[in-house]
């Protein structure tokens, strides 16, 4: 179906509302982060998003078998792995320098996806992906004490997303073939999937008396805000779907550097955290990398 200008327009203004949205969620994790463990909100989140979708997918909900039901469980243990390497990098550092590093994930994309995808990236990109990397570089600062191996949370976070989507891209396809797998009804189950697999993940991990997998009883003011945090994920994440429906991927994907400048206020707002001028020109380097890595991918597709 041809996009229209309004609804192009309607799509811009969704990913915009998206991008300044999901930072609240982080937020919301981090000031829980004082007295809750990473794991605890992490199943928080993706057990009270799940609750929250399901009135909206039961009508049409099933039970994946086969290969779909191996790509949900992948795709959820991938993003499962990224929230919470997110969410424990947040308690130790500004929200917008953790997001600032974890969005080298555009460009792990585009390095990963021959292998994975079997896509062609071109040296195009596979030099811009490159060169995006030395604006991570730039605000991780290596050898300095500022964030030292705290970095490799947001980077790990880049990484585990970065095979999320790639699995998501495969469930599209699988979908394509048996009828289709909706934006909603794959969120859900990564919802779900998440809520079991961290279920088990904490309760293995309490072998190991670890701070981030921590279980211990919650206050009153706890569990309201680890509901916020999973209506936050619920609410951003379906408007950044609904989003979709009227623009592409390639007009949009621009718009979500805005959660950069989001975040930093937000971080400031709250938390008094003023980003440092390496993580804007690092930030400033990553953000011209994956919007030339955008630019080309739509070129190509144009072809």
């Amino acid at each position: 179906m041809s996009q229209t200008r309004s609804d192009q327009t309607r799509g811009i203004q969704l990913m915009t509302l998206g991008a300044l949205f999901l930072p609240l969620m982080d937020a919301a994790a981090k000031v829980l982060g004082e007295g809750v463990s990473s794991g605890v909100i992490v199943l928080g989140r993706f057990g009270f998003q799940t609750l929250f979708l399901l009135p909206l997918v039961w009508s049409t909900l099933y039970l994946p078998k086969g290969i779909e039901l191996q790509l949900h469980l992948k795709r959820s243990f991938s993003l499962a792995f990224a929230t919470l390497c997110f969410f424990t990098a947040i308690q130790v550092m500004p929200i917008a320098d953790a997001l600032a590093i974890f969005f080298v994930m555009p460009l792990l994309v585009t390095l990963l996806s021959p292998w994975m995808l079997g896509e062609r990236a071109g040296w195009r990109r596979t030099v811009a992906a490159s060169v995006g990397m030395l604006g991570a570089v730039i605000i991780i600062q290596p050898g300095q004490e500022a964030f030292g191996p705290r970095a490799l949370l947001p980077l790990c976070t880049a990484l585990g997303f970065t095979f999320y989507l790639m699995y998501t891209r495969k469930l599209a396809r699988v979908g394509e073939n048996g009828g289709g797998v909706s934006a909603l009804t794959m969120q859900f189950y990564s919802g779900a999937f998440g809520s079991l697999i961290m279920g088990a993940v904490l309760l293995f991990m309490q072998l190991f008396d670890l701070p981030m997998f921590a279980l211990a009883e919650l206050e009153a003011w706890q569990w309201r805000q680890l509901v916020l945090v999973g209506f936050l994920a619920a609410v951003g994440h379906m408007i950044i779907t609904t989003a979709f429906k009227y623009a592409d991927a390639s007009m949009l994907a621009p718009f979500q550097y805005i959660e950069l400048v989001s975040a930093a206020l937000i971080g400031w707002w709250l938390f008094n955290d003023i980003p440092t001028l390496n993580t804007w020109i690092g930030s400033g380097i990553l953000v011209a990398s994956g919007l030339y890595i955008f630019h080309r991918e739509r070129a190509v597709e144009g072809a």
